[in-house]
């Protein structure tokens, strides 16, 4: 099932092969978030990455990937991008994996509404949790998150030992 949603302030739809430019430019526009979590950061490999489905969990599958692209419902500007996967790791869960806004939209509530959005329509469906993971220097998405709600810890993964360089994360659940 394709995912979609519309909100006041964003429009929410299955990202196509024809929007990587724009899908990029979000990836740059968040380049030290990337780079404090340890994680790819060369904007057009993030971005086909993200185009083809190539971002899954281990062991995941394509069909269960939503991969979607927010845009400002009248003027089509891209606002950001949100990933969501179905029943991972169990079948009742749904994982969001990235949920990246474009810098001018950034600290305008965009964010909460575009998960507020997603949460009212996997309410009705067979997920009972949702989950996202958080890396722990990344300070302004655990308040985010926490404030939605997202108050049970479900693992915790990255480096041992705490220094420059080293990277931890968090997975956050919250019952829908």
């Amino acid at each position: 099932m394709p995912y979609s949603f519309r909100s006041a302030r964003i429009l929410a739809q299955p990202v196509t092969g024809a929007e990587i430019p724009e899908i990029e430019t979000v990836y740059a526009g968040n380049r030290e978030l990337l780079l404090l979590l340890d994680r790819e950061n060369d904007p057009p490999v993030l971005a086909r990455r993200f185009v083809e489905h190539q971002n899954l969990p281990p062991r995941g599958c394509r069909s269960s990937l939503h991969n979607l692209i927010l845009r400002e419902p009248m003027a089509g500007d891209v606002i950001g991008l949100m990933s969501l996967y179905t029943g991972y790791p169990k079948g009742d869960i749904a994982y969001v994996g990235e949920l990246f806004l474009s810098v001018e939209f950034q600290g305008i509530g965009l964010g909460r509404e575009a998960y507020l959005s997603l949460e009212a329509m996997l309410r009705p469906g067979p997920m009972t949790r949702v989950r996202v993971g958080v890396g722990l220097k990344n300070w302004n998405a655990l308040r985010f998150w926490i404030r939605l709600g997202f108050m049970q810890v479900t693992g915790m993964s990255g480096d041992r030992c705490f220094g420059p360089g080293r990277h931890a994360f968090l997975e956050l659940q919250k019952n829908l």
